[in-house]
């Protein structure tokens, strides 16, 4: 199965996108942790001594900008694609108010378009299961555009939805669904869903999976995101009950070492390309 060229779907939940993940109270914090290992790591930047060091970044599956966003406050330039037109839009507009508009640029590319764009990036970033829209026999030749677009000593780092959350399983044994409990298991790609109307065909990895598909890159980093804060469709219950959710992104915080990883509902990994060739 190859990529589709033209992912409707994304299209139809983007208005709302913000609404249902991004403003809600367990998509900020999960956004917010997502943003606190990058900096620690220096997954952010080339030039791991500050913060603030200016560079190209070029981002995947954008969305409604927030990531293009913050990595432009950051000081990168940043090329900020989505497959869906409607997403790409919403970024140029966000990026607009946020008034770092100059710092980003917007186009509309699929993961199958990867290769056409032009580089060299200090950073390519994915955030939010990016990846896990690519399906197996597809992820090789985006590690080979990769490998072309990222300058050396420069960093790829993707969040990705892992193929086992202790979270996801847990609940679902507990409304007795052991096929929704163990659907991430799954080698075919399972049908995820967007919101009440919407699916997308959706491949889980493990971490050591996702290593094999980038063979060429050197592992830095593979660290949890959402171990302790659940998964994002559990927001309606945790907004309910702050406290609650305070501890868990406390515990998020200062109790998912990166052994965890592979339990959680995302995980982080940052690869580096090699300065020179052998």
């Amino acid at each position: 199965m190859q990529i589709r060229e033209n992912l409707a779907f994304f299209d139809t939940v983007a208005r709302d996108y913000d609404k249902s993940f991004t403003g809600t109270a367990v998509g900020r914090l999960l956004r917010e942790r997502v943003w606190a290992l990058l900096t620690r790591t220096g997954g952010f930047s080339r030039r791991e001594s500050t913060a603030k060091a200016a560079g190209t970044a070029l981002e995947l599956n954008c969305g409604t900008g927030e990531d293009a966003v913050w990595l432009a406050k950051q000081g990168y330039n940043v090329l900020a694609t989505d497959i869906s037109p409607e997403m790409v839009a919403l970024t140029a507009e966000k990026a607009r108010q946020a008034g770092v508009g100059e710092r980003i640029r917007t186009q509309t590319c699929s993961f199958a378009e990867v290769g056409k764009l032009e580089g060299p990036f200090d950073l390519v970033f994915s955030n939010f299961g990016g990846l896990n829209c690519v399906p197996p026999e597809e992820l090789k030749k985006l590690s080979l555009d990769l490998q072309k677009l990222v300058a050396p000593g420069g960093l790829f780092v993707a969040v990705a939805m892992s193929r086992f959350c202790w979270w996801e399983t847990l609940y679902f044994l507990l409304k007795i669904k052991p096929r929704e409990a163990f659907r991430r298991w799954s080698r075919k790609p399972v049908q995820a869903r967007l919101d009440e109307k919407t699916t997308v065909p959706t491949w889980y990895y493990s971490p050591v999976e996702i290593r094999r598909h980038f063979p060429d890159f050197q592992v830095k980093r593979v660290l949890p995101v959402g171990f302790w804060l659940p998964p994002s469709y559990l927001n309606p219950f945790f907004e309910k009950r702050p406290r609650l959710l305070g501890l868990l992104n406390f515990l998020e915080k200062n109790g998912a070492p990166a052994w965890l990883a592979p339990a959680s509902d995302h995980f982080l990994i940052c690869f580096e390309k090699a300065r020179y060739r052998h």
